[in-house]
């Protein structure tokens, strides 16, 4: 099976899917070397993994992510891009 064929069958399956086989893939590339991420960062990672795993948040797409990312802009800065009079 080759790599098109791969990405053929994937784009068939939920965004719920496609995020579960991708988390799947990723967990089964060799661990990386730390030596680029703090300790900090390492903690910060596992713990939003398990926030993840354990339904206590759950993921969001790109386009739900934004709209929230512009909701949250506008209610700081009711005015801001607003013509001035």
């Amino acid at each position: 099976m080759s790599i098109a064929d791969i990405q053929n069958a994937i784009s068939d399956l939920s965004e719920f899917q496609r995020g579960t086989l991708a988390a799947w893939l990723l967990d089964s590339l060799p661990a990386h070397s730390h030596e680029d991420a703090s300790a900090e960062d390492i903690e910060e990672a596992t713990r939003r993994r398990e926030e993840l795993d354990s339904g206590q948040v759950r993921p969001v797409n790109s386009d739900e992510f934004w709209t929230s990312m512009l909701v949250r802009h506008n209610k700081r800065h009711p005015h801001y891009g607003l013509p001035r009079k």
